[in-house]
């Protein structure tokens, strides 16, 4: 059994995505069923708890997401008192531009960003993100995004263009994130890419944010 801080509930197709921190080695993992599904809506994992947990790793995950653990057996322990400060002491962070997000290697495409496999698959699915800019809620075929603006470089010339993040957590979005907070980001399953051009990716998601 490992202690394991929950770090993000986020709405999937079917379920939800639980993820988490471990205590011991500050790794982070995605909670999936003994048959390998993903954990239901209702999951009793929150985030800011504490479980201790007993899980191994995924038979032949799909890269990027090499997260995803079986858990086998859990007991609740308690609440985290400070999440915020608890991962800004332990996880790698991402500072400034959304460019720097998953090794560099987002395809920014219209108001969208994901990863193919063309370009790169970075070495993980999770991280965590300091913005340079703050991200401002819009609504969307009636589902919450981000927007975030940003600055693109074309010969001599700088221009601002706008970045729609979708946000997939439970907790309610709120109408601003000022930048420079603490904010987890994700990258969806791997989907069909529409186009002429059909290739998978990988969608970039906001899971939540820690003030």
């Amino acid at each position: 059994m490992e202690r394991v801080l929950i770090v993000a509930k986020t709405h999937m197709k079917n379920g939800a995505c639980v993820s988490g921190l471990t205590h011991n080695t500050n790794k982070s993992i995605h909670l999936l069923n003994p048959d390998s599904s993903n954990q239901p809506a209702d999951a009793p994992f929150d985030v800011g708890q504490v479980w201790e947990l007993e899980f191994h790793p995924r038979i032949n995950p799909e890269p990027p997401h090499v997260e995803d653990v079986i858990v086998t057996r859990e007991r609740y322990i308690g609440q985290s008192p400070n999440i915020r400060d608890t991962l800004l002491q332990r996880v790698p962070i991402w500072r400034g531009d959304p460019k720097v997000l998953f090794d560099g290697l987002l395809v920014f495409e219209n108001m969208t960003s994901y990863i193919s496999k063309s370009k790169g698959i970075p070495t993980c699915s999770t991280g965590y993100w300091l913005p340079n800019s703050p991200l401002i809620l819009k609504q969307r075929y009636g589902k919450p995004y981000y927007i975030i603006k940003r600055e693109v470089s074309l010969g001599n010339n700088l221009y601002r263009v706008t970045l729609s993040i979708p946000y997939v957590g439970f907790t309610g979005p709120i109408q601003t994130i000022p930048a420079d907070t603490l904010v987890r980001v994700s990258l969806a399953r791997w989907w069909p890419k529409s186009g002429p051009i059909e290739e998978r990716n990988c969608h970039l998601q906001l899971s939540g944010w820690y003030l």
